[in-house]
């Protein structure tokens, strides 16, 4: 197929790929292909697409065992091409494409690699059931479970992002100039009613929300955000940085105990309240002082240090969690969030549905939260059967906008074979019916004369007297018995003398 290039097998140790000399090409990285991938129709495969932006200059090297190749090009705009290929089907099997590290260092525009979580099983139970509807992307970031919805919608199809970071617009941006169908919005989730009515999208026309909740990789690996206390940058932890009050300037003047509030509930410190108090203490004392942090790793070292030795057993950053605290509490990640559902629901048509990528207890907490206001009242629910025994309850219950889930889908072997962070992601996914609400099944039944029968405390049964009433009379029987049998003892000796 390329001739004067021959075929060498490649290792699969989990390092990085063959790669070319320096100046000799432009690797991207493909991955989740199967294992009977032939390295000829693979780079036919990008070849066609590519066209005459560029060419394929050697042998797509494989890694099958772990879903991996890499195929190299002599130009960069064959880069560009090849990556519009992301979530594309090839074989039957959704593949993403990357820029390899040689292309990273040659051009910053494919600086990040970013491996979307869950992505096939939210595109599978997001967009294939309706592949011509509106959907949202409330949280765009750096586009790649956007890429793959996008792959996935027919030519009628729409899709809305939204997201506060001037850097995921500016990618945004981009891509709204390679696809009609999508358009980008710097706006917060929660705006999403609001901001798609301007543009001629009405409540309840869109077939589907996706919110991948919490902080993006990009972002997270981004030096000058100040998100890792590991980095060195500015203690920024803003997502938007045009708005707001970087963290650093907050510390100087939030007191003491809003502080120790906001790490205690936010950071999810250990030690009941005793951790967060100290580190705030470390803080207030700093800034008596003057020489409060403004950088990452100054205030990572401030926090480390009122900490003390970490005694949890978890491996990770002793000041990851009140970075965690502070950057939850700067972007009202929390209030956003219950907004945002609360906006998807409204959004989102009969039949239509709502898919939450969560990565901690607290997010999957609201995710219960918002879901239990407008749960719709399942054929087994036991207060149901209760109801309807009732003879003074109505034969049928008003039905209106509610909410079913179905079962909670985790990360595949394979995915995280491919992406670790994905381990702690789970999806999610809320379906709007015409059905009527259990909170008003409840209102109803709680109301209700026979309702305080139930809840009431129960009179002591029989059931133990007898027990006892059982005992005591066994215990007399034995007694009587072995009174006799004296008594018998007694008359046998009586008649022998």
């Amino acid at each position: 197929f390329f001739p004067g290039f021959t075929m060498r097998p490649s290792r699969d140790d989990g390092g990085g790929a063959p790669s070319p000399s320096p100046g000799s090409g432009y690797d991207i990285f493909i991955r989740n292909l199967l294992e009977d991938t032939r390295a000829g129709t693979l780079a036919q495969f990008f070849k066609d697409h590519v066209g005459d932006a560029g060419r394929v200059i050697r042998p797509p090297r494989l890694a099958l065992a772990r879903g991996f190749a890499w195929i190299t090009f002599d130009t960069l705009a064959a880069v560009r091409e090849a990556l519009k290929l992301s979530g594309s089907y090839y074989s039957g099997r959704l593949i993403y494409v990357h820029a390899a590290n040689n292309v990273s260092g040659a051009d910053e525009t494919f600086a990040d690699l970013h491996l979307p979580a869950l992505c096939e099983e939210t595109v599978t139970a997001l967009v294939v059931p309706d592949p011509n509807g509106v959907y949202v992307d409330g949280t765009f970031g750096r586009g790649g479970h956007t890429r793959a919805i996008l792959k996935a919608l027919s030519p009628k199809g729409r899709l809305h992002a939204f997201d506060m970071d001037p850097e995921a617009i500016k990618v945004g941006k981009k891509l709204m100039e390679e696809d009609a169908r999508f358009t980008v919005h710097h706006a917060p989730f929660s705006s999403m009613i609001k901001v798609l009515k301007s543009v001629g999208v009405e409540a309840g026309s869109v077939a589907g929300v996706l919110l991948d909740v919490g902080i993006s990789s990009p972002q997270f690996n981004d030096k000058s955000r100040g998100f890792r206390p590991e980095a060195d940058g500015p203690l920024d932890l803003r997502f938007d940085t045009s708005k707001g009050m970087p963290a650093s300037e907050f510390l100087s003047v939030v007191p003491h105990a809003e502080l120790v509030r906001i790490i205690d509930e936010y950071g999810e410190e250990s030690g009941g309240g005793a951790a967060s108090r100290r580190i705030v203490d470390a803080i207030c004392l700093a800034r008596t002082r003057g020489d409060l942090p403004t950088r990452t790793k100054e205030f990572a070292e401030l926090v480390a240090r009122a900490k003390g030795k970490e005694s949890s057993g978890q491996q990770m950053h002793p000041a990851k969690m009140t970075f965690q605290a502070l950057r939850i509490y700067l972007n009202d990640e929390f209030g956003e969030m219950r907004r945002g559902m609360k906006a998807a629901f409204e959004l989102v048509g009969e039949g239509g549905r709502i898919a939450l990528i969560t990565w901690k207890f607290s997010e999957r907490k609201i995710v219960d939260e918002i879901f239990n206001m407008f749960e719709a009242v399942r054929s087994d629910e036991p207060l149901l059967e209760w109801y309807r025994r009732q003879p003074n309850a109505e034969k049928s219950l008003p039905k209106g906008p509610s909410l079913e889930n179905d079962e909670v889908i985790r990360p595949s072997e394979r995915e995280l074979k491919m992406n670790s962070r994905s381990r702690q992601g789970l999806l999610h996914v809320l379906r709007k019916v015409n059905h009527p609400r259990l909170a008003d099944l409840e209102t109803r039944a709680y109301a209700m004369p026979e309702w305080a029968d139930v809840v009431a405390p129960q009179p002591q049964t029989s059931a133990v007297p007898v027990v006892a009433a059982a005992t005591e009379n066994g215990g007399e029987k034995k007694r009587k018995r072995h009174e006799e049998q004296k008594d018998e003892k007694k008359e046998k000796k009586e008649k022998k003398e």
